[in-house]
């Protein structure tokens, strides 16, 4: 059983105070055996504090002792999350989901070679949004920051502005998709599991789609296919389209990042040469091209 986050424990602990702040319940880290080999590392899940449901796409960043974020990543649809910690010293652990309250973990050490875990507990809290022209003008300053006009400009790949999401008025992210050349919405046999995009890109022939890799806010959300898969009966398959669909059932779809009022901006790159280097760039890993998405509620990081 996992000890209360006041209770003594063995190896270290995050902050203790977690539940008299009301803005999430922390079960403290417990430090399991590793080789000498491995490096240090903390892993866990977050979760809703009042279904203790899994909370997925929250993001758990790492910060320095001078509050620096060394490294995001998102939550998958366990509620899943690993931080791979550089060396042995002092951190924060944040996370972050849209809807949720926030929560700052620390200061506590993770020593060398240390696996730690820990379970976030976060209280949904309504989120407020300021005058819209206030609000507008928040997100243009976001988009700018992070280069989505100046990709705009370059003519690259197909960019949804936060003008054409508010005409839209769509149901679901996907829907914001839906129009744009090259672009295929799959689902698995039946409709069950998330709706998925795939792209066309003009590299690609005889029938070949890929599940392009996405990153919301600058972080990778879905890693995406490394090559294109064949869907027609009448191509040369590497894996059949059950494999396929059994993919599409077990990863996490667009639809799940939130609605689509949540969304400032969306980045479509159809093939490798479009990607841009700090998505990837023309590699293998974005052979499937990419698709970029920027929330409201993003904010501008510093980095190391």
């Amino acid at each position: 059983m996992v000890p209360h986050v006041d209770g003594p424990a063995r190896g270290p602990q995050l902050s203790g105070a977690a539940a008299a702040r009301c803005a999430c319940l922390l079960v403290a880290l417990i430090s399991t055996s590793a080789p000498a080999v491995r490096a240090q590392q903390i892993s866990g899940h977050l979760r809703d504090v009042v279904t203790d449901g899994p909370i997925s796409v929250g993001v758990m960043s790492l910060l320095g002792s001078d509050s620096t974020v060394i490294v995001s990543v998102v939550t998958d649809v366990s509620g899943f999350w690993r931080l791979e910690v550089p060396g042995a010293g002092t951190y924060y652990v944040v996370a972050e989901r849209l809807g949720y309250q926030s929560w700052v973990s620390g200061p506590f050490f993770v020593a060398a070679d240390d696996r730690l875990t820990a379970v976030f507990h976060l209280r949904a809290a309504p989120v407020a949004l300021e005058a819209i022209e206030v609000e507008a003008t928040a997100v243009r300053r976001y988009l700018e920051y992070h280069g989505f006009f100046e990709r705009q400009r370059a003519n690259f790949g197909h960019f949804v502005t936060p003008a054409d999401i508010e005409r839209r008025q769509a149901a679901r992210v996907t829907d914001l998709l839906t129009g744009i050349p090259g672009v295929q919405l799959m689902r698995a046999e039946g409709g069950a599991g998330p709706a998925q995009i795939q792209l066309r890109g003009s590299s690609l022939s005889q029938g070949g789609a890929c599940r392009p890799r996405v990153f919301v806010d600058g972080v990778m959300y879905s890693r995406g296919d490394s090559r294109p898969v064949r869907l027609r009966d009448s191509d040369a398959t590497e894996r059949s389209v059950d494999d396929q669909i059994r993919r599409l059932e077990q990863s996490t779809g667009l639809d799940d990042i939130g609605h689509p009022s949540t969304i400032a901006a969306i980045e479509v790159y159809r093939s490798a040469s479009q990607v841009p280097v700090q998505f990837g760039g023309s590699s293998v890993e974005t052979l499937c091209g990419v698709i970029v998405v920027w929330t409201r509620t993003g904010r501008m990081r510093t980095e190391r």
